[in-house]
């Protein structure tokens, strides 16, 4: 009888064992799914804080054509373009001989502006989840997910940011006599200006020099 009960009680401790055991390396492996979870969040939500102070950042670039025709032809259909894209001369910006300087201001974008809004309400969403999986339980509440709201301010906060007086440096260098008719346009300003100026006047950048 005694030897009937020893069984019975060292079966039922070797059951909590493995029970204890199954428990325990679960419990790790929903840790280290948390934690790996968490790390991929920060990294994302990081990105997105980037994209977000960058929205309002002048990208400026400097890039060179190599261009067949008359200098003063040239000069003329820079300078149409920029006019017509609601720039200005500024005479007393460059007193080097030779640079001409548009000057517009760039108006925000209210598509941009939007999708900043909807990105930063995904990501502060996210967040909301993350700390609802790792607060213990008298901190969760629903009311966390009133900081989804505060995606909002990022619109007025990018509108000011992003309204700025934007300028545009060109020179036209005429080349030696040995590429006659060759003429080099020095250009510098926003990344989407100049790409803007490619397209309109079909110049293909030079490449830069390899060191």
């Amino acid at each position: 009888m005694n030897l009937e009960l020893l069984d019975s009680h060292s079966a039922l401790f070797i059951l909590s064992a493995q029970s204890a055991s199954a428990s325990a390396e679960s419990m790790l492996d929903n840790t280290q799914s948390l934690g790996i979870t968490g790390l991929v969040f920060f990294l994302t939500f990081w990105g997105l804080i980037s994209f977000v102070k960058g929205s309002t950042k002048a990208r400026i670039e400097q890039r060179n054509y190599s261009v067949q025709g008359d200098p003063a032809d040239l000069a003329r259909q820079t300078a149409a373009h920029f006019l017509g894209r609601s720039f200005a001369i500024n005479r007393e910006a460059d007193k080097r001989p030779g640079v001409v300087t548009f000057e517009g201001m760039v108006a925000p974008s209210t598509a941009l502006a939007a999708l900043l809004v909807f990105c930063l309400a995904i990501g502060l969403s996210g967040l909301v989840i993350i700390l609802d999986l790792v607060l213990p339980e008298q901190y969760q509440s629903p009311l966390w997910w009133n900081i989804v709201w505060l995606s909002g301010l990022v619109a007025p906060w990018y509108w000011n940011g992003a309204k700025r007086v934007e300028q545009v440096k060109l020179m036209i260098e005429e080349n030696s006599e040995t590429e006659k008719g060759m003429n080099t346009i020095f250009i510098k300003g926003h990344r989407d200006e100049l790409l803007e100026f490619e397209q309109a006047l079909g110049y293909k950048r030079n490449e830069p020099a390899e060191e």
